[in-house]
Order: structure tokens, then C-alpha cells, then sequence
């Protein structure tokens, strides 16, 4: 009984605090997956507004993969639905959460790692804080207070926006590489690029969790001459081989993927522009249309709301 009396008490304070945090996140997290509703990373997100199940392939990782595949590219020309998820920055704790939250809506085929995030440094604090915003969004969202609408008095979230480019990031402008990172862009080494030790560990988690669920892992680089040596490449493909999931590095596949990096990069080498990812597309499309054997879909009157009637819509924007 004297420890009930000890323990009773922080136990309703636990309640109480994990309650007022519940509450505070309801009213801070955006109303809508849009950019007026107050959401930072909208584009990402869209996926919610999807029809359940209806997503083949996702594309997890940072800025590199949201600008080098168009998802709507990819259903124009070879048939099968993706997603991009790629968020500017981001570190592999927070694209575990971001595949935690992929596989609740969905049941893809295939889930696409772009393999420049294995290296963006973080820490078990960050680690924390992102599994905490799981729980309670307002970690993730603890300044809107200074923005919050009247609709986030009112009402409860409802992700409903559909996303006409699926996350793909457009833009035309072009910027050249430099010469000097064209002389060491992917130099020849027998080098491995150092891999934090908490970094392995998430990047096995979030394999793992996806053949927890049946779905397959593919490791991926897109071109970047800022971005990528043989150092990483190196250590991704000795990464790929532990985890048993294969690894395509397309800053090597110059002959399928040939990218002119005076005239398909949109900032000095760094991402890619609209031609870039058509290269990338006319390529990756087809090898992975064959390769995991995903359904055509063009044709299906299922798709055609959010997907064959938006191309037009598509196709505007990014010009």
C-alpha cells in the first residue's frame, strides 16, 4: 500500500501530461495535407490521399530522390503507381517513420531507399524525437502555435488533397556542373565512406520492417556529382550484401543514364532537372516494371481519377 501511494501519483501525472501532449497535437497538426493548411512537407505526405492499396512502389530518402524520379513519369510510360516520399534533409530515422507510415496505408511492392540519406549524420536524440512525433505530433509540429487557422479549432486532420506530381520535386532551370567536381566525380577507389554505427542500425530496421510485411527493398543512387563518390558506393554495396537486398547505382550506369551534367542538373550538379529525371525514368521504368513484375495499370478505370486524368495537370507544371 506505501508504495501504491508513491507510484499512483506519477502515474496520474504520466496520464495527465501524455493527455495535454494528445490534445496540443490534435490542435497543431495541419487540417489537410496542403501548404495553405500549414503542412511543411505536403508534397510528401500525399500518399495519404491515395486509395488504400493502391501504391506499388515507394521512394524514400531526402532531396536526391524527390527530384531525380517522377512518379507520374513512370505511370505514363511504363503503367505501375509510385510514390515519392522524399523529404529535403532528411536523416534514416525519419524515413523509418516515414516507411512506418507508408505501410499503414499501403502494401506496396517495392520500397526504393535513395541511398544519399545512409549518410546525413543524426543522433539517438533525434532518433527519439522522431518516434516520439509518432505518438505526439506536436514534437514535430511545436511552432504552428504562432500560425494556427480557424479550421485547426474546428476540425480533425483529413489528408485528402491528391498530390498531382507525387512528390516529385520539378523544375526546368538549368545550372552546370563546375569542371572541378566533373574531374572527381566517381574517381576509382578501393575506399569505404565511414558508416555510423546508428545509421546501420536503422537502415536494418527499416529492411527489416518492410519484408515484415512482404515488401521488397531495393537500394538505389541517383546521379549527383556534388553528392556521390566511389567511397559510397563502395559501402552501399557492401551494406546491400549483408542485408540481401540489391543495390543500383546509377552514378555508374552512364551508358543507360546518360546524364550531360552542363545541361540536366538544376544546381550545379547537385540534383537533377526535369531532363535528368526523364533520362532516369526512360531507364528506370521498364527495369523495374520487368524486374519485380508490376502491373500495368494504364487502362484500369480505377486509376484514372487520380492518376491518367492528371497527367495533362502534370505535364503544366513542369513546364
Amino acid at each position: 500500500m506505501k508504495y501504491l501511494k508513491k507510484i499512483i501519483p506519477v502515474f496520474l501525472t504520466l496520464a495527465v501530461t501524455a493527455g495535454m501532449l494528445w490534445l496540443v497535437s490534435v490542435l497543431t497538426t495541419p487540417k489537410n495535407n496542403m501548404q495553405e493548411a500549414g503542412h511543411d512537407t505536403w508534397a510528401a505526405f500525399g500518399f495519404e490521399a491515395e486509395p488504400e492499396n493502391s501504391i506499388d512502389v515507394f521512394l524514400l530518402g531526402d532531396s536526391e530522390s524527390r527530384t531525380s524520379i517522377s512518379p507520374m513519369e513512370l505511370f505514363h510510360n511504363d503503367g505501375f503507381t509510385s510514390y515519392c516520399c522524399g523529404v529535403n534533409s532528411s536523416t534514416l530515422c525519419e524515413v523509418s517513420e516515414m516507411a512506418q507510415l507508408v505501410l499503414k496505408y499501403h502494401h506496396p511492392k517495392l520500397m526504393i531507399l535513395e541511398c544519399n540519406v545512409i549518410f546525413s549524420p543524426f543522433t539517438w536524440q533525434d532518433a527519439f524525437e522522431a518516434v516520439s512525433a509518432r505518438f505526439f505530433p506536436v514534437v514535430h509540429w511545436h511552432n504552428r502555435w504562432k500560425t494556427l487557422l480557424p479550421q485547426d479549432f474546428t476540425s480533425l486532420p483529413d489528408y485528402d488533397n491528391v498530390e498531382v506530381r507525387k512528390g516529385y520535386y520539378h523544375s526546368a532551370y538549368i545550372n552546370e556542373a563546375p569542371p572541378y567536381m566533373l574531374d572527381r566525380y566517381m574517381q576509382p577507389s578501393e575506399e569505404r565512406e565511414p558508416l555510423a554505427g546508428i545509421s546501420r542500425w536503422y537502415l536494418k530496421k527499416i529492411v527489416n520492417d518492410c519484408r515484415k510485411q512482404g515488401v521488397e527493398v531495393l537500394l538505389l543512387s541517383m546521379p549527383s556529382v556534388k553528392n556521390w563518390t566511389s567511397l559510397k558506393h563502395n559501402t552501399c554495396s557492401d551494406e546491400a550484401q549483408k542485408l540481401g537486398v540489391p543495390y543500383v547505382d546509377l552514378n555508374e550506369m552512364t551508358e543507360e543514364v546518360p546524364i550531360d551534367w552542363n545541361l540536366d542538373t538544376r544546381d550545379e550538379g547537385d540534383h537533377l532537372n526535369n531532363d535528368g529525371m526523364k533520362k532516369v525514368c526512360r531507364w528506370l521504368g521498364p527495369w523495374l516494371k520487368e524486374t519485380y513484375g508490376l502491373e500495368d495499370h494504364r487502362g484500369d478505370s480505377a486509376y484514372d481519377k487520380n492518376w491518367t486524368d492528371l497527367y495533362e495537370e502534370y505535364v503544366e507544371w513542369i513546364s
